[in-house]
Protein backbone atom coordinates (compact mmCIF):
# COMPACT_ATOMS: atom_id res chain seq x y z
CA UNK A 1 0.00 0.00 0.00
CA UNK A 2 3.06 2.68 0.63
CA UNK A 3 4.76 1.95 -2.22
CA UNK A 4 1.19 2.65 -4.24
CA UNK A 5 1.45 6.35 -2.95
CA UNK A 6 2.10 9.00 -5.85
CA UNK A 7 4.86 10.33 -3.67
CA UNK A 8 5.87 6.71 -2.62
CA UNK A 9 9.56 7.46 -4.29
CA UNK A 10 10.32 9.88 -1.64
CA UNK A 11 10.23 6.92 0.45
CA UNK A 12 11.98 4.90 -1.88
CA UNK A 13 15.31 4.88 0.12
CA UNK A 14 16.93 7.10 -2.26
CA UNK A 15 17.15 9.93 0.24
CA UNK A 16 19.80 9.62 3.20
CA UNK A 17 19.31 8.95 5.89
CA UNK A 18 16.37 5.75 5.04
CA UNK A 19 12.98 6.92 6.28
CA UNK A 20 11.28 4.57 8.99
CA UNK A 21 9.42 2.59 6.96
CA UNK A 22 8.45 -0.21 9.56
CA UNK A 23 7.20 3.07 11.52
CA UNK A 24 4.90 4.07 8.93
CA UNK A 25 3.70 0.77 8.19
CA UNK A 26 2.40 0.71 12.17
CA UNK A 27 0.99 4.33 12.44
CA UNK A 28 -1.09 3.04 9.32
CA UNK A 29 -1.99 0.09 10.84
CA UNK A 30 -2.76 1.87 14.07
CA UNK A 31 -4.64 3.89 12.48
CA UNK A 32 -6.61 1.65 10.97
CA UNK A 33 -7.38 -0.18 14.22
CA UNK A 34 -8.34 3.11 15.67
CA UNK A 35 -11.37 3.71 12.82
CA UNK A 36 -12.48 0.15 12.99
CA UNK A 37 -12.42 0.21 17.07
CA UNK A 38 -14.86 3.72 16.97
CA UNK A 39 -17.47 1.50 15.03
CA UNK A 40 -18.53 3.77 12.54
CA UNK A 41 -18.42 7.06 15.27
CA UNK A 42 -15.30 8.52 13.06
CA UNK A 43 -16.64 10.56 9.92
CA UNK A 44 -13.00 11.98 9.17
CA UNK A 45 -9.48 11.94 10.00
CA UNK A 46 -7.03 13.71 8.39
CA UNK A 47 -2.59 14.05 9.36
CA UNK A 48 -1.12 16.38 7.16
CA UNK A 49 1.47 16.26 6.90
CA UNK A 50 2.83 13.02 8.48
CA UNK A 51 6.59 13.40 8.60
CA UNK A 52 8.91 10.13 8.52
CA UNK A 53 11.53 10.49 10.24
CA UNK A 54 14.91 8.56 9.97
CA UNK A 55 15.12 4.71 10.24
CA UNK A 56 14.51 3.97 13.77
CA UNK A 57 13.26 7.73 15.07
CA UNK A 58 9.41 6.94 14.12
CA UNK A 59 6.51 9.40 12.42
CA UNK A 60 5.57 12.66 13.68
CA UNK A 61 2.23 13.67 13.00
CA UNK A 62 2.67 17.55 12.44
CA UNK A 63 -1.00 18.64 12.39
CA UNK A 64 -4.51 16.34 12.21
CA UNK A 65 -7.95 17.11 12.23
CA UNK A 66 -10.85 14.34 13.73
CA UNK A 67 -14.04 14.88 13.18
CA UNK A 68 -17.03 12.48 14.62
CA UNK A 69 -20.40 11.63 13.28
CA UNK A 70 -23.11 13.12 15.59
CA UNK A 71 -25.55 10.87 16.79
Amino acid sequence: MIAEVEGAWLLSGLSRPAPDLEALADTLVRVSHLAMHLGGHLAELDINPLMVLPSGQGVKAVDALVVFRGK
